[in-house]
């Protein structure tokens, strides 16, 4: 028999107890597993953000609507000023009797739209003038007083010009522009009801521009000229005239800027320079402020080619003694003339002829005292009264600080004997203006 002691043990052994170390360690996570996780912490800290947001802006909405409306209760509940400065029946109404005027401004869908106050007749507000931009009650006054101009000439057998005049007076003086004028031997005029009058020249005035003639009609609509020296830059400004025959155009715009001065056929003028178009035709024709008042007389001829938006108008301050000097005389009297027809020689041409440079005389009026005393064709005029000129614009500046009948001291080159000479000529006056001397 075996004992107990040497038989065989049957029971298995308990498992070695885990190190420390790995005891309380969490579960194994992936890195994506890792990632998703904080992706939904980050989503759900914006969501409590937004939330918090919004329960904010409902509550500041809530207080503002509640003290709104209790603002809105106190003003109901105050008395009315409206009723205070309204007198009782026991009290009689002293307050001063008022005109009617028309009301400063009328709602459209929620737009302002300001009535501006009509000007009271023939006078000029202290405002400045704003642009016009409905300007048909200023074009149906003026219209009518607006006519076509249009000319014949005998020696070319042929329509010599057409353009625009402005009626004058009811019994049919009309003033337009000397070019449109000149050189015609035949001058009809059409007015706006289409009826046609030959007219008759009155005067003219080249240095100017200016022309006056007179149909035999009778209740005509003339224009009111206004004062062109209240004239500002910026203000409306609208141009009527007969553009290609076109009769009773009108074009809108400012009057970009005043007393332009500007140099035509060698003499100097002071103009209104406008960009309402002023073409062909449009000479002689209307320059119309938002009033309706005639401020200056287009002139095509002296608008700048290839150019837009420059015109040039006469002003009306500069057209009335004009017109009243044709009227009663036939000419603007006074004007000093040497009798002298010149262009300017430039300083490349007096360069290559080695001459020196200043006025090239072409023609000298044998009746002038230029002529008496020597001055002849061919000669060079490079001083006027001891300054020296260069152009015929500077010596007609220089010719017109004297008067008719006065004396003006003329420096001129001789070609040939290349010798200067001084003579002391006595100025006449200038009757006519077509007689085509320019000094």
């Amino acid at each position: 028999m075996f004992s107990q002691r040497n038989q065989p043990n049957t029971e298995r052994p308990a498992p070695p107890e885990e190190p420390h170390y790995y005891r309380n360690v969490a579960a194994y996570r992936s890195y994506e597993e890792v990632l998703a996780s904080k992706r939904r912490r980050g989503r759900w800290r914006r969501g409590a953000a937004v939330c918090a947001a919004l329960a904010l802006m409902g509550g500041l909405g809530c207080y503002l609507l509640i003290q709104e409306e209790d603002r809105g209760r106190e003003r109901a509940a105050a008395p009315s000023p409206a009723a205070e400065d309204q007198p009782r029946e026991d009290q009689p109404d002293q307050s001063p009797v008022l005109q009617a005027q028309e009301p400063l401004a009328e709602e459209e869908e929620g737009f302002a739209l300001a009535v501006r106050p009509k000007p009271e007749e023939g006078k000029r507000q202290d405002h400045p003038a704003l642009v016009v931009k409905d300007v048909t009650d200023v074009v149906k006054k003026v219209r009518p007083s607006v006519v076509g101009v249009a000319t014949e000439s005998f020696q070319t057998y042929s329509t010599g010009s057409t353009g625009s005049g402005i009626i004058l007076s009811e019994d049919g003086y009309i003033v337009t522009n000397n070019h449109v004028v000149e050189g015609g031997d035949n001058v009809s005029v059409t007015l706006d009801n289409g009826e046609t009058y030959s007219a008759d020249l009155v005067g003219a005035d080249a240095k100017t521009d200016i022309a006056v003639l007179k149909i035999e009609a009778q209740n005509l609509q003339a224009a009111e000229f206004g004062d062109s020296d209240q004239v500002e830059a910026g203000e409306a400004a609208v141009a009527i005239g007969n553009p290609m025959g076109l009769e009773g155009t009108a074009t809108a715009g400012i009057v970009s800027a005043i007393n332009r001065n500007i140099v035509v056929n060698g003499a100097s003028m002071t103009l209104i320079q406008t960009d309402a178009s002023i073409n062909p035709g449009n000479s002689g024709g209307a320059l119309i402020n938002e009033y309706g008042q005639v401020i200056g007389v287009n002139s095509a001829k002296i608008s700048v080619e290839n150019y837009e938006g420059l015109g040039f108008a006469i002003p009306a301050n500069q057209v009335k003694p004009v017109v009243e000097e044709l009227i009663e005389k036939g000419y603007v009297s006074g004007r000093p003339l040497a009798g002298l027809s010149g262009r300017n020689l430039s300083a490349m041409a007096a360069a290559f002829y080695r001459l020196p440079q200043g006025v090239l005389i072409d023609q000298v009026d044998p009746k002038s005292d230029a002529a008496l005393k020597g001055l002849a064709a061919g000669d060079i005029l490079i001083g006027v009264d001891d300054i020296r000129v260069e152009t015929v614009a500077q010596a007609c500046s220089l010719r017109d600080r004297h008067k008719a009948g006065e004396m003006m001291k003329l420096t001129f080159y001789r070609q040939g004997a290349g010798e200067t000479q001084e003579i002391n000529v006595k100025l006449m006056e200038d009757a006519n203006q077509q007689t085509g001397y320019n000094l």
